[in-house]
């Protein structure tokens, strides 16, 4: 049976509707998050998107509480029309928090939340998010 990206992704995505800014080099994009992992998001712009793959980008996303946000430095994995893929390589320790709060909520498996925080903490670099 063929690997394909679903079968190898190790991250699991939650889907959600929070909004985003992304800025990728001089440019700014604003829209929404369609999911996120622990290792990276789908963002739908409201504008044309034109970045590139691998081109360094900071996201900020915004919760509905008083937690405020979740902060992402990463690179562009790809780019769709407006949708662009993110993968995250690194983020503050209050993000972190909140983001793992995030899944955690969306998961309700324990043990498979350890489990993906154990392969981000031990530097998976599979890319497969």
């Amino acid at each position: 049976m063929p690997d394909t990206h679903d079968d190898r992704r190790r991250f699991h995505r939650i889907a959600t509707d929070k909004p985003v800014e992304l800025a990728i080099g001089d440019r700014s994009y604003s829209g929404t998050v369609l999911d996120i992992s622990l290792r990276g998001l789908l963002f739908l712009s409201t504008a044309d998107a034109q970045p590139q793959h691998g081109d360094q980008a900071k996201a900020h996303i915004k919760l509905d509480d008083e937690l405020c946000c979740i902060d992402l430095v990463g690179e562009v994995a790809h780019v769709q029309g407006r949708r662009i893929g993110m993968h995250c390589t690194s983020m503050d320790l209050d993000s972190a928090a909140r983001l793992r709060r995030m899944v955690e909520l969306n998961l309700a498996d324990n043990a498979l939340l350890e489990r993906e925080l154990t392969q981000l903490i031990a530097g998976d670099e599979d890319n497969s998010d």
